[in-house]
Protein backbone atom coordinates (compact mmCIF):
# COMPACT_ATOMS: atom_id res chain seq x y z
CA UNK A 1 0.00 0.00 0.00
CA UNK A 2 1.43 3.47 -0.66
CA UNK A 3 0.34 4.88 2.50
CA UNK A 4 2.07 2.66 4.03
CA UNK A 5 5.11 2.74 2.38
CA UNK A 6 5.36 6.62 2.87
CA UNK A 7 4.42 6.33 6.34
CA UNK A 8 7.45 2.98 7.32
CA UNK A 9 10.16 5.14 5.06
CA UNK A 10 12.70 6.45 6.79
CA UNK A 11 12.74 9.58 5.04
CA UNK A 12 9.84 9.51 2.40
CA UNK A 13 11.41 10.81 -0.60
CA UNK A 14 9.25 10.44 -3.67
CA UNK A 15 10.46 11.27 -7.48
CA UNK A 16 9.23 11.94 -10.67
CA UNK A 17 10.39 10.34 -13.70
CA UNK A 18 8.88 11.28 -17.12
CA UNK A 19 8.20 8.06 -18.96
CA UNK A 20 10.52 7.55 -22.39
CA UNK A 21 12.69 9.93 -21.37
CA UNK A 22 15.25 9.34 -22.99
CA UNK A 23 13.27 6.40 -23.93
CA UNK A 24 11.49 3.61 -22.55
CA UNK A 25 14.40 1.33 -21.46
CA UNK A 26 16.05 3.87 -20.24
CA UNK A 27 12.98 4.70 -17.96
CA UNK A 28 13.05 0.87 -16.17
CA UNK A 29 16.40 1.46 -15.41
CA UNK A 30 15.70 4.89 -14.01
CA UNK A 31 13.24 3.30 -11.82
CA UNK A 32 15.30 0.97 -10.43
CA UNK A 33 18.35 3.22 -10.04
CA UNK A 34 16.01 4.93 -7.73
CA UNK A 35 14.17 1.73 -6.40
CA UNK A 36 18.10 0.92 -5.02
CA UNK A 37 18.17 4.74 -3.72
CA UNK A 38 15.92 4.69 -1.24
CA UNK A 39 12.30 5.98 -2.93
CA UNK A 40 9.24 5.80 -0.77
CA UNK A 41 7.43 5.63 -3.88
CA UNK A 42 7.77 6.41 -7.08
CA UNK A 43 5.72 8.40 -9.96
CA UNK A 44 5.28 7.98 -13.53
CA UNK A 45 4.72 10.34 -15.67
CA UNK A 46 2.53 10.03 -18.87
CA UNK A 47 3.68 12.60 -21.12
CA UNK A 48 1.46 14.85 -22.91
CA UNK A 49 1.33 17.66 -25.34
CA UNK A 50 -0.40 20.11 -23.34
CA UNK A 51 0.34 20.01 -19.80
CA UNK A 52 -0.68 22.98 -18.25
CA UNK A 53 0.36 22.07 -14.38
CA UNK A 54 3.85 21.59 -15.92
CA UNK A 55 6.64 24.23 -15.65
CA UNK A 56 9.47 24.56 -18.33
CA UNK A 57 11.65 21.59 -17.20
CA UNK A 58 8.67 18.70 -17.54
CA UNK A 59 7.16 20.30 -20.50
CA UNK A 60 10.68 19.66 -22.47
CA UNK A 61 10.69 16.21 -20.65
CA UNK A 62 7.24 15.40 -22.40
CA UNK A 63 8.14 17.00 -25.24
CA UNK A 64 11.43 15.24 -25.75
CA UNK A 65 9.54 11.51 -24.77
CA UNK A 66 6.60 12.12 -27.32
CA UNK A 67 9.44 13.30 -29.86
CA UNK A 68 11.18 9.85 -29.03
CA UNK A 69 7.96 7.99 -29.59
CA UNK A 70 6.61 7.54 -26.09
CA UNK A 71 3.38 5.86 -26.67
CA UNK A 72 0.90 4.33 -23.50
CA UNK A 73 1.00 0.91 -24.82
CA UNK A 74 4.27 1.06 -24.91
CA UNK A 75 4.55 2.04 -21.35
CA UNK A 76 1.76 -0.71 -20.49
CA UNK A 77 3.87 -3.70 -21.74
CA UNK A 78 6.93 -2.92 -19.67
CA UNK A 79 5.15 -1.72 -16.45
CA UNK A 80 4.37 -5.31 -15.17
CA UNK A 81 8.18 -5.73 -15.30
CA UNK A 82 9.01 -2.46 -13.53
CA UNK A 83 6.84 -3.14 -10.87
CA UNK A 84 8.22 -6.34 -9.95
CA UNK A 85 11.67 -4.95 -10.19
CA UNK A 86 11.14 -2.35 -7.15
CA UNK A 87 9.61 -2.57 -3.69
CA UNK A 88 8.60 0.94 -3.64
CA UNK A 89 5.12 1.42 -5.06
CA UNK A 90 4.57 2.94 -8.39
CA UNK A 91 1.95 5.41 -9.17
CA UNK A 92 1.07 6.84 -12.42
CA UNK A 93 0.72 10.80 -12.93
CA UNK A 94 -1.46 11.56 -15.86
CA UNK A 95 -3.65 14.28 -17.67
CA UNK A 96 -7.10 12.81 -18.19
CA UNK A 97 -7.23 12.66 -22.07
CA UNK A 98 -4.74 10.11 -22.18
CA UNK A 99 -6.40 7.77 -20.05
CA UNK A 100 -9.59 8.77 -22.06
CA UNK A 101 -8.78 7.65 -25.22
CA UNK A 102 -9.07 3.83 -24.42
CA UNK A 103 -11.49 4.32 -22.17
CA UNK A 104 -11.03 5.38 -18.50
CA UNK A 105 -12.35 2.64 -16.71
CA UNK A 106 -10.29 0.03 -18.92
CA UNK A 107 -7.22 1.89 -18.87
CA UNK A 108 -7.35 1.82 -15.21
CA UNK A 109 -8.05 -1.76 -14.73
CA UNK A 110 -4.57 -2.26 -17.38
CA UNK A 111 -2.76 0.20 -15.14
CA UNK A 112 -3.41 -2.02 -11.94
CA UNK A 113 -2.52 -4.86 -13.54
CA UNK A 114 0.93 -3.97 -14.52
CA UNK A 115 1.41 -3.33 -10.56
CA UNK A 116 0.80 0.10 -10.43
CA UNK A 117 -0.72 1.02 -6.90
CA UNK A 118 -1.96 4.49 -7.58
CA UNK A 119 -2.79 7.45 -10.01
CA UNK A 120 -2.71 11.03 -10.03
CA UNK A 121 -4.64 13.01 -12.66
CA UNK A 122 -3.97 17.03 -12.00
CA UNK A 123 -6.95 18.20 -14.02
CA UNK A 124 -9.78 16.27 -12.49
CA UNK A 125 -13.12 17.97 -13.09
CA UNK A 126 -14.83 19.45 -9.48
CA UNK A 127 -16.48 16.80 -9.17
CA UNK A 128 -14.48 13.63 -8.95
CA UNK A 129 -16.28 11.28 -7.39
CA UNK A 130 -16.99 9.16 -9.68
CA UNK A 131 -13.54 8.62 -10.44
CA UNK A 132 -13.23 8.12 -7.24
CA UNK A 133 -15.23 5.14 -6.28
CA UNK A 134 -13.98 3.97 -10.05
CA UNK A 135 -10.23 3.90 -8.57
CA UNK A 136 -11.74 2.03 -4.91
CA UNK A 137 -13.93 -0.18 -7.13
CA UNK A 138 -10.73 -1.42 -8.86
CA UNK A 139 -8.09 -1.52 -5.82
CA UNK A 140 -6.49 1.74 -7.31
CA UNK A 141 -5.63 4.97 -4.84
CA UNK A 142 -6.70 7.87 -6.48
CA UNK A 143 -4.17 10.44 -5.01
CA UNK A 144 -5.18 14.19 -5.09
CA UNK A 145 -3.86 17.71 -5.03
CA UNK A 146 -4.48 20.30 -2.76
CA UNK A 147 -3.19 24.08 -3.79
CA UNK A 148 -2.87 26.70 -1.71
CA UNK A 149 -5.88 28.50 -3.13
CA UNK A 150 -7.83 25.91 -2.75
CA UNK A 151 -10.84 26.95 -0.08
CA UNK A 152 -11.72 25.34 3.04
CA UNK A 153 -14.72 23.81 1.92
CA UNK A 154 -13.20 22.67 -1.52
CA UNK A 155 -10.26 21.12 0.51
CA UNK A 156 -12.73 19.11 2.32
CA UNK A 157 -14.42 17.55 -0.88
CA UNK A 158 -10.65 16.85 -2.83
CA UNK A 159 -9.92 15.02 0.28
CA UNK A 160 -12.95 13.01 0.79
CA UNK A 161 -11.64 11.54 -2.33
CA UNK A 162 -8.52 10.72 -1.91
CA UNK A 163 -6.58 7.52 -0.85
CA UNK A 164 -3.11 6.53 -0.87
CA UNK A 165 -1.84 10.25 0.57
CA UNK A 166 -3.08 14.24 -0.42
CA UNK A 167 -0.36 15.70 -2.53
CA UNK A 168 0.20 19.40 -1.20
CA UNK A 169 0.96 21.72 -3.74
CA UNK A 170 3.93 24.10 -1.97
CA UNK A 171 3.66 26.73 -4.39
CA UNK A 172 1.03 28.91 -6.83
CA UNK A 173 1.66 28.36 -10.14
CA UNK A 174 3.38 25.39 -11.95
CA UNK A 175 6.15 22.92 -11.28
CA UNK A 176 9.90 23.90 -11.43
CA UNK A 177 12.37 24.27 -8.60
CA UNK A 178 12.75 27.14 -6.50
CA UNK A 179 15.74 28.33 -4.18
CA UNK A 180 13.26 29.02 -1.48
CA UNK A 181 9.60 27.54 -0.93
CA UNK A 182 6.65 30.02 1.07
CA UNK A 183 6.66 29.71 5.01
CA UNK A 184 2.70 29.00 4.78
CA UNK A 185 3.97 25.17 3.78
CA UNK A 186 3.74 24.38 7.13
CA UNK A 187 0.30 25.35 7.74
CA UNK A 188 -1.35 23.81 4.54
CA UNK A 189 -0.23 20.46 5.32
CA UNK A 190 -0.83 20.98 9.17
CA UNK A 191 -4.51 21.84 7.85
CA UNK A 192 -5.20 18.87 5.18
CA UNK A 193 -4.07 16.29 8.10
CA UNK A 194 -6.54 17.66 10.01
CA UNK A 195 -8.96 16.60 7.36
CA UNK A 196 -8.24 12.57 6.86
CA UNK A 197 -5.74 9.77 8.04
CA UNK A 198 -3.91 9.81 5.73
CA UNK A 199 -0.21 11.09 4.85
CA UNK A 200 0.21 14.35 3.45
CA UNK A 201 3.13 14.59 1.12
CA UNK A 202 4.44 18.17 -0.60
CA UNK A 203 5.58 18.40 -3.67
CA UNK A 204 5.89 21.46 -6.41
CA UNK A 205 9.55 23.33 -6.32
CA UNK A 206 11.37 21.41 -3.87
CA UNK A 207 15.32 21.13 -5.24
CA UNK A 208 17.64 20.74 -2.50
CA UNK A 209 18.37 18.03 0.46
CA UNK A 210 17.88 21.50 2.78
CA UNK A 211 13.99 21.58 1.65
CA UNK A 212 13.56 17.99 1.67
CA UNK A 213 14.74 18.10 5.12
CA UNK A 214 12.50 20.92 6.56
CA UNK A 215 9.60 19.97 4.68
CA UNK A 216 9.87 16.56 6.07
CA UNK A 217 9.76 17.80 9.85
CA UNK A 218 6.05 18.71 9.04
CA UNK A 219 5.11 16.63 5.78
CA UNK A 220 4.67 12.93 5.46
CA UNK A 221 6.74 13.09 2.73
CA UNK A 222 8.24 15.32 -0.24
CA UNK A 223 7.94 14.96 -3.82
CA UNK A 224 10.74 16.20 -6.50
CA UNK A 225 10.23 16.13 -9.81
CA UNK A 226 11.70 18.81 -12.01
CA UNK A 227 14.94 19.38 -9.96
CA UNK A 228 15.10 15.13 -10.87
CA UNK A 229 14.46 15.53 -14.53
CA UNK A 230 16.50 18.52 -15.03
CA UNK A 231 19.75 16.52 -14.50
CA UNK A 232 18.53 13.30 -16.02
CA UNK A 233 18.24 15.43 -19.20
CA UNK A 234 21.24 17.23 -18.59
CA UNK A 235 23.33 14.01 -18.45
CA UNK A 236 25.30 11.76 -20.79
CA UNK A 237 24.36 9.14 -18.75
CA UNK A 238 20.56 9.82 -17.57
CA UNK A 239 20.54 6.41 -15.00
CA UNK A 240 23.74 7.46 -12.99
CA UNK A 241 22.41 11.07 -12.62
CA UNK A 242 19.00 9.83 -11.43
CA UNK A 243 20.73 7.71 -8.96
CA UNK A 244 22.94 10.23 -7.91
CA UNK A 245 20.27 13.32 -7.71
CA UNK A 246 18.39 11.80 -5.62
CA UNK A 247 20.62 10.58 -3.18
CA UNK A 248 22.39 14.15 -2.98
CA UNK A 249 18.69 14.93 -1.88
CA UNK A 250 18.54 12.43 1.13
CA UNK A 251 21.52 14.06 2.40
CA UNK A 252 20.87 16.90 5.43
CA UNK A 253 21.55 20.55 4.41
CA UNK A 254 20.39 23.57 5.95
CA UNK A 255 17.05 25.36 5.73
CA UNK A 256 15.52 26.59 2.37
CA UNK A 257 12.39 27.61 3.72
CA UNK A 258 11.68 31.65 4.12
CA UNK A 259 11.43 32.65 7.19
Amino acid sequence: MIAEAIRTSKKAVIPYVTAGLPDLDATGEIIRALGDAGAAAIEIGIPFSDPMADGPVLQKASHLALKAGFTLNGLLSRLGKWSSSVSAPLIVMSYINPLMRGGMRETLVRLRDTGIQGVIIPDLSCDASGIHEMCRDIGMDLIRLVAPTTTEERRREVVSQCSGFVYAVTIKGVTGARSSLPPEVRRQVQDIRSLADLPVCAGFGVSTAGQVEDMLSFADGVIVGSHLMARVMESPDPVAAAGETFRALLKKESSCIEA
